[in-house]
C-alpha cells in the first residue's frame, strides 16, 4: 500500500518523524478467517472440548475474534448468569516461544469483560449486532486482543517459523445450561485482524516506517481467585500481579453457587504499599466508573464487577494514568462480606491488564 504526500511536499506526519511517514499513517488493518482452529461443528454435552491453533502468520497481529453461531438449535433449559460468554471454559493466546499473554484460566466471560472495560472505545460485545443470549440458539464474538488501540501492544507476527497461537476450552452444556432437553450445536470460527506491512516508500519516496511504535509497550491479561469469606468477616486480598504497570483492574465477586453478587461491603479499602489509594463505598467505585465511561457512551456495569481503570481517555482527557508496580508492590483490597449475604464461602476474581517495556518507548503512547 502507499500513502499520498500533500501538494507541497511530504506529509506533515512525516515532517515531524524525521521525514519518516509514522506507521499509523501508511499501514492498513485487515482480517482473515484462520487456517487452523476452526470448529465446524459441536454438540454441546457432558465433557469439556479443548482446541486452537496458530494464528496465520504475517504483519503485525492486533488479535483474534471467535465467532461463535449455532448450527442447530437446542430445547429448553435456563441459562446461567455468565452465559453465553461461559460456553467458553477458558481461552488464552501465547506468545512464539509458549508463554502466555493473555491466560488461559481466564473463563470466557472474563474476556468478556476484559474486553468491555479495557476496551471501551469498540463495540461492547452485549451490544453487538450478533449477540444473542437465547438459550436455544446462541450467538456472539469473544476478541482475544493483544493490542491497546494505534498499535500500542500488537504483536511482530512475520516469521511462519515461530507463530503465536491461542487455546479454547468449550465447557460442558450442565456448566451452561440448566434443566435443558437438547443442547445445542455450535460452530467456532476464527478469524485474525493485522496490520499491514506498508511498503518500503510512498508515492514520492518518502520512507514508510516499518514497525509499530507500539511494539516496544507490550501487554498481558492475568488473573488470580480469592476465598470470599463468611458473612460479617473481613477479605484481605493481596494481588500477587505485580511488576509492571498496571492499566485496568476488575474484580468479580461469586458466591458458592458461582453467582456473580455485589457482596462488597462497605468500606473498600484499596491500597498500594504504604499509600491509600482510597477509602471507597461500592457506590463511589461505580461512580467512578460511570463518570470514566460516559466518555465512551456509558458501559453497564454488570453484577458483582467492580472496574478500577487505570488509564486516561484521550478525547476527554479523564482518567488516570498507568498504576505502576515493582514485584515487591503490596497492593489490595480491603473490605467486609455484608451480614446479609448467604451461599458462601464465595470467590473473588482478579482480571488485570498490564503494560511492559520491550524498548525505546513513544511518550504518546504512555497511559492510554
Amino acid at each position: 500500500m502507499t500513502a499520498a504526500g500533500s501538494a507541497a511536499g511530504a506529509p506533515a506526519a512525516a515532517l515531524q518523524t524525521g521525514g519518516m511517514n509514522p506507521f499509523w499513517e501508511v499501514t492498513n488493518l485487515f482480517s482473515q478467517p484462520n487456517k487452523q482452529g476452526i470448529v465446524a461443528s459441536w454438540q454441546l454435552g457432558a465433557g469439556t472440548s479443548p482446541g486452537g491453533g496458530n494464528w496465520n502468520p504475517g504483519n503485525f497481529l492486533r488479535g483474534g475474534r471467535l465467532l461463535v453461531r449455532t448450527v442447530t438449535a437446542g430445547t429448553g433449559g435456563t441459562a446461567t448468569s455468565d452465559y453465553p460468554f461461559n460456553i467458553f471454559q477458558n481461552l488464552g493466546l501465547q506468545a512464539v516461544d509458549g508463554s502466555e499473554i493473555l491466560y488461559n484460566v481466564i473463563s470466557g466471560y472474563g474476556y468478556a469483560q476484559a474486553h468491555r472495560f479495557f476496551r471501551p472505545w469498540l463495540q461492547d460485545p452485549m451490544l453487538a449486532y450478533d449477540y444473542d443470549a437465547s438459550v436455544t440458539s446462541p450467538s456472539f464474538t469473544t476478541m482475544l486482543m493483544p493490542e491497546v488501540r494505534q498499535q500500542l501492544g500488537v504483536l511482530e507476527n512475520t516469521d511462519t517459523r515461530s507463530q503465536f497461537s491461542w487455546t479454547q476450552t468449550i465447557n460442558t452444556y450442565a456448566a451452561v445450561v440448566t434443566g435443558g432437553t437438547t443442547a445445542p450445536t455450535i460452530s467456532v470460527t476464527p478469524y485474525v485482524d493485522m496490520w499491514a506491512q506498508p511498503d518500503a516508500e510512498d508515492l514520492e519516496k518518502t520512507p514508510n516506517q516499518q514497525i509499530p511504535d507500539g511494539t516496544n509497550l507490550q501487554t498481558k491479561l492475568r488473573h488470580q481467585t480469592f476465598t470470599l469469606n463468611g458473612a460479617g468477616s473481613d477479605n484481605n486480598l493481596l494481588s500477587t500481579l505485580t511488576g509492571n504497570a498496571v492499566r485496568g483492574m476488575l474484580l468479580i465477586i461469586r458466591d458458592s453457587n458461582g453467582a456473580r453478587q455485589d457482596y462488597a461491603g462497605n468500606p473498600i479499602q484499596w491500597q498500594l504499599d504504604q499509600r491509600n489509594l482510597g477509602t471507597l463505598a461500592p457506590d463511589i467505585v461505580f461512580q467512578w466508573a460511570e463518570d470514566f465511561y460516559r466518555g465512551y457512551g456509558g458501559v453497564t456495569r454488570p453484577t458483582g464487577v467492580y472496574p478500577f481503570p487505570r488509564f486516561y481517555a484521550p478525547g476527554n482527557l479523564y482518567g488516570q494514568g498507568w498504576l505502576y508496580t515493582a514485584n515487591s508492590t503490596a497492593l489490595s483490597w480491603d473490605f467486609t462480606t455484608p451480614s446479609s449475604a448467604s451461599n458462601l464461602p464465595g470467590t473473588v476474581e482478579l482480571l488485570q491488564e498490564e503494560v511492559y517495556a520491550t524498548g525505546p518507548v513513544d511518550p504518546q503512547l504512555i497511559d492510554l
